[in-house]
């Protein structure tokens, strides 16, 4: 009966479909970790708060023991520009398109303050512009825009910015080793098991077969 013979070819036709689709499995998805701009052993966070309260974070590389704070943020990609006032250095006077203009520095309605956390502490008002901050590895430099008759609070805190950086870092010197990770099981890594392929391939067998058998009996039934 030719039309016997292509349902079976249909029917073998969608069972090896389902095993090549069943035999896919999505790759486990890779670990999130903080990029980082420039490369080194050495990492030193960015956080600018702007006036409306949104905030931008960067995780700067470096391989010198310390980098200035003109250095970072260079590094770190975020626009700014600045003007220099003496033995206090370089101070920012727009950062992030903020303000979107300026014809003086500091601005008459705000400025740019700078603090400076250092390995991990809070922040502290620096005394001095960014070409004369010195940065070390686990240091953080810190912006925030301020109303001129404003308060002078720090930005939100630079923890976790380079978390997932230092991770990636070469192993230091009496660091802990990574332990061992505990191998997975097919449905916990989102594999399939061969047991549960090979009983759905069976019902989609034995479901074609019973539609061609159905079909044949239709046929002869006067």
């Amino acid at each position: 009966m030719p039309g016997l013979g292509r349902r079976i070819a249909v029917a073998a036709t969608l069972a090896v479909g389902l095993a090549v689709a069943a035999s896919v499995v999505p790759a486990p998805g890779s670990p999130l970790v903080a990029s980082c701009a420039g490369a080194g052993p050495n990492h030193a966070a960015l956080v600018v708060e702007h006036g409306s309260g949104s905030v931008v974070t960067r995780c700067v590389a470096f391989d010198a023991a310390s980098v200035t704070g003109e250095q970072l943020l260079d590094s770190s990609g975020v626009a700014w520009s600045g003007q220099t006032f003496g033995g206090f250095g370089e101070a920012v006077c727009a950062m992030d398109e903020e303000p979107a203009q300026y014809v003086s520095c500091p601005g008459k309605d705000g400025y740019w303050a700078v603090f400076v956390a250092t390995g991990g502490g809070e922040w502290q008002l620096s005394p001095v512009g960014i070409s004369s901050l010195k940065l070390g590895d686990g240091d953080a430099e810190g912006f925030r825009y301020v109303p001129v008759s404003g308060d002078t609070a720090p930005p939100q805190p630079a923890a976790g910015v380079c978390g997932g950086a230092a991770a990636s870092s070469p192993a230091r010197a009496g660091a802990a080793a990574p332990t061992a990770s505990t191998p997975q099981s097919p449905a916990q890594s989102g594999g399939i098991d061969a047991a549960m392929l090979a009983a759905a391939l069976a019902a989609v067998v034995l479901a074609g077969l019973a539609v061609v058998r159905l079909s044949a009996a239709r046929r002869r039934a006067p």
